[in-house]
């Protein structure tokens, strides 16, 4: 893994564990930012990889634009309901709701 990654990661997952010690050090509490972190990270490259395939399909195919653009919108609202999904878990459970 390239150091780069390994910065991306440690940005998006350390500021919900540092909320986490401020907030009593619950272990529920950090791995749930841990988890929120990570789901984010997880959408951001997703949706970062199917942008570029689909630029990639455009530039070699114009004329498929119009077919291939609803697909894509598909494609990265599905993409990105998963994180928002795990991040309503993640809040529950940093509230006590649940866990």
């Amino acid at each position: 893994m390239k150091l780069k990654n390994i910065v991306l990661i440690l940005a998006a997952v350390l500021p919900g564990a540092a909320l986490a010690q401020e907030a009593g050090g619950l272990p529920n509490v950090g791995l749930a930012a841990i988890g929120g972190g990570l789901a984010g990270l997880g959408a951001a490259i997703g949706i970062g990889i199917l942008a570029g395939r689909f630029l990639e399909a455009i530039a070699r195919q114009p004329e498929l634009e119009a077919k291939l653009k609803p697909n894509f919108f598909l494609g990265a609202g599905l993409t990105d309901a998963v994180p928002i999904i795990a991040l309503v878990f993640a809040m529950l459970v940093m509230l006590g709701i649940l866990g």
